[in-house]
């Protein structure tokens, strides 16, 4: 799957979850900066996201994940290139 796809995959989960409609994709941004992220929040994207790409994301995948590019990095090596 592209980066691309992976992104728009992750903010529009990201825009639900957080409801922050407008909230932008940036590699950069760390999840705990997001206005109002907390753990329940954090849980529901994270299965969001496994439930939309069909993938499974250890504990410690999702531990290492503090910034939305180290979840796209994680991601692409969960899904299959061609899709």
């Amino acid at each position: 799957m592209s980066d691309e796809r992976l992104i728009a995959i992750a903010i529009e989960n990201a825009r639900t979850i957080f409801r922050m409609p407008d909230l932008a994709y940036d590699p950069a941004l760390v999840f705990r900066d997001i206005r109002g992220f907390d753990s329940v929040q954090a849980v529901q994207f994270i299965l969001a996201i496994e439930a939309a790409l069909d993938v499974t994301l250890s504990e410690e995948e999702v531990d290492n994940m503090h910034t939305m590019g180290a979840l796209i990095t994680t991601l692409r090596g969960k899904t299959n290139p061609a899709d």
